[in-house]
């Protein structure tokens, strides 16, 4: 009887053991793929680390991302190049900061591009709130456009899990509704595809002031 209870409680006490050898492995595992790209579907993850803008969204609604090799210092230096965007950004003819606040700016862009034989031209106003080296907020004051309001984020990736960062995750979410003149489908269109564009002009931009 003694044996058999002694047989009983070295199997409780294996068992013990095994459950607290594995309890943490399903957490640790899933920590080490949860960074920013990792929570994204795969066919956007791949995407991305394939170095190609995602855009995704409609009717003025939408999310761009894109990966960069560069920290985020680099990043955020050519984000907010303000009065130097119409350098590298397609389509853009003139970027001004009016107003300098420190971490609060109001600038204004203005846009051309040709639609088949016209050529169209926009103007936007916008405030700008800066949160050092992790996102820029803005929204519209004044312009061409009904409404312009998003954010861009900067987060730090690991293209190798527990390794320090290496690229820098870019994203710009973004609502632009046109104005009443303005053919609603054509403008979506003509902004979704920029989108992609824009994105890499920036992660181009980065690449040639750091390399």
């Amino acid at each position: 009887m003694q044996s058999h209870s002694k047989l009983r409680s070295g199997s409780l006490l294996l068992v013990a053991i095994a459950i607290a050898c594995l309890t943490p492995i399903s957490p640790a595992h899933a920590s080490l793929f949860d960074g920013p790209v990792d929570r994204l579907p795969s066919v956007q993850r791949d995407s991305l680390r394939k170095g190609q803008p995602v855009v995704t969204g409609d009717n003025g609604k939408y999310v761009a991302r894109i990966l960069v090799t560069a920290s985020a210092a680099q990043v955020w230096q050519v984000l907010t190049d303000y009065a130097n965007l119409e350098r590298f950004i397609p389509n853009m003819t003139s970027s001004k900061i009016l107003e300098n606040r420190g971490s609060r700016k109001v600038i204004e862009q203005v846009d051309s591009r040709q639609v088949f034989l016209v050529t169209i031209t926009s103007r936007t106003k916008l405030a700008i709130q800066e949160t050092e080296r992790r996102q820029i907020d803005f929204r519209l004051l004044d312009g061409d456009l009904s409404k312009m309001e998003g954010y861009w984020k900067i987060e730090p990736v690991s293209s190798i899990p527990r390794r320090p960062p290496n690229q820098i995750l870019i994203t710009y979410t973004v609502n632009a509704q046109p104005s009443s003149s303005t053919p609603a489908e054509a403008f979506y269109t003509i902004f979704k595809e920029a989108l992609g564009d824009t994105l890499k002009a920036i992660k181009t931009e980065v690449k040639s002031r750091f390399s």
